[in-house]
């Protein structure tokens, strides 16, 4: 992700405006594609050997900023590790020791005119320490940020890398948000459930109202809270992967931009053609529901285990996308929805929701091996189903029999009555 002093943005009109770039064009690949050569290079090198390349590499191009933003990204992409034979500080305690017990001070290499030689102190701390001199020598300073090895780089395409571009600018204003609105139109169903599930998991504060065409968002910004708001603010940037995905989308957020904090509005839509690097889950489904609904066919049941797919609106403050809905011969109908990664007290306040603005007829499972507390999870709930490892398929049965509803269509608009001076006209 871009930091804010990598963003090629200015304020006109009110409006945070950011320069885009075109992925397609051969330049632009070309220098993506040194930049990435020069990272597969330097794998096994210490992080200041690769900022040195770097450097080198841009040198005075008047595209430093471009260059630089995207050295971040495949900085992002990259592990660095501290690699020492022993901590870092017992290397150095061992070596000031070996250099104090030569009685000559101080020390530079081969010694000579009152100094002690170098190369004997290492040796020296290593054999105290049970290493080799190299190994005194790597781990000295390894503690150091610059002295970090490159041990590992995920590799992408030039074209990727510059489409990771666009993205990092657009969240990194996203950073600077207080609120953000967001228009979603011509959505599927699937994708729909997709982008809820995704700011459910991000923990963002946002209303959600129905629309005729889709969805009408209102998340609140980083800037709108007190404290955490890098936390919260990376979790808003990582929203947006997941809207881009979506087919149809505006979005507008209030921003405060610049060192003179400048309250401004920054724009963005499908039209400017983000490609989002987040996996397209919308028809994912995950080892343990594949499981379920084997299991499920094996069960000789008048209950049928479906795919659901609507979303439901809770009074405006928050949606359910339940997975499956279980289906009755005699017409009744029970939800279940499976909760994944939770906090019990998150997770309490969810439930508190959907027993004030939920359906009466759902069934919620409860992974309790991703109880993120790694406490309690006993939530004390009748309609609440604890799974360690696998969805029972038994277990749901019961609990629909106890839940389940028939549903009720929707009442039609009654016909308007015709004015009699309407009818005697006819």
């Amino acid at each position: 992700m871009l930091t804010g002093d990598l963003v090629r943005g200015f304020v006109r009109g009110g409006f945070v405006r950011v320069k885009w770039i075109d992925p397609t064009d051969p330049g632009l690949q070309a220098e993506a594609e040194r930049l990435i050569a020069l990272f597969r290079r330097h794998v096994g090198d210490t992080d200041g050997a690769l900022e040195e390349a770097i450097a080198d590499h841009i040198g005075d191009s008047t595209d430093f900023m471009l260059q630089r933003g995207l050295a971040k990204l495949l900085r992002d992409r990259s592990t660095f590790e501290m690699r020492a034979a022993r901590p870092p500080e017992e290397i150095r305690r061992a070596v000031f020791e070996a250099a104090a017990a030569t009685g000559t001070w101080p020390v530079r290499p081969e010694g000579g005119a009152g100094f002690a030689a170098r190369e004997e102190v290492v040796a020296r701390a290593a054999e105290v320490l049970g290493i080799t001199r190299e190994e005194v020598e790597d781990g000295l300073f390894a503690d150091l940020s610059s002295e970090a090895r490159l041990t590992a780089f995920d590799k992408l395409d030039a074209r990727a890398l510059l489409e990771r571009y666009n993205l990092a600018l657009a969240q990194a204003v996203l950073l600077k948000a207080r609120e953000v609105r967001v228009e979603i139109t011509s959505v599927s169903p699937k994708r729909a459930r997709q982008l809820f599930r995704a700011i459910k998991f991000r923990g963002l504060m946002h209303r959600a109202t129905p629309t005729k065409k889709g969805y009408s968002l209102v998340l609140d910004g980083p800037l709108s809270l007190l404290r955490q708001t890098n936390r919260y603010g990376l979790q808003m940037a990582m929203f947006l992967p997941g809207l881009a995905l979506c087919e149809r989308w505006t979005l507008e957020a209030d921003v405060v931009w610049g060192k003179n904090r400048t309250p401004c509005r920054f724009k963005l839509s499908d039209e400017q053609g983000l490609v989002s690097p987040a996996r397209d889950t919308g028809t994912w489904v995950s080892e343990e529901e594949r499981h379920l609904e084997a299991s499920w066919a094996a069960v000789d049941t008048p209950w049928r285990l479906e795919r659901e797919a609507r979303i439901i609106d809770l009074d405006g403050r928050g949606v359910l996308t339940p997975d499956y809905v279980l289906r009755h011969e005699d017409g009744r109908e029970a939800l279940l929805d499976i909760v994944w990664f939770w906090r019990k007290q998150s997770f309490a306040r969810r439930l508190s929701l959907l027993k004030e603005a939920g359906p009466p007829n759902l069934i919620v499972a409860l992974a309790t091996r991703l109880n993120a507390d790694r406490g309690d999870t006993d939530v004390g709930e009748a309609s609440v189903y604890p799974f360690k490892g696998v969805i029972v398929p038994k277990r749901l049965i019961a609990l629909a029999e106890e839940v389940a509803v028939v549903p009720t269509a929707p009442a039609k608009p009654k016909a308007k009555r015709r004015r009699r001076s309407d009818a005697a006209s006819q």
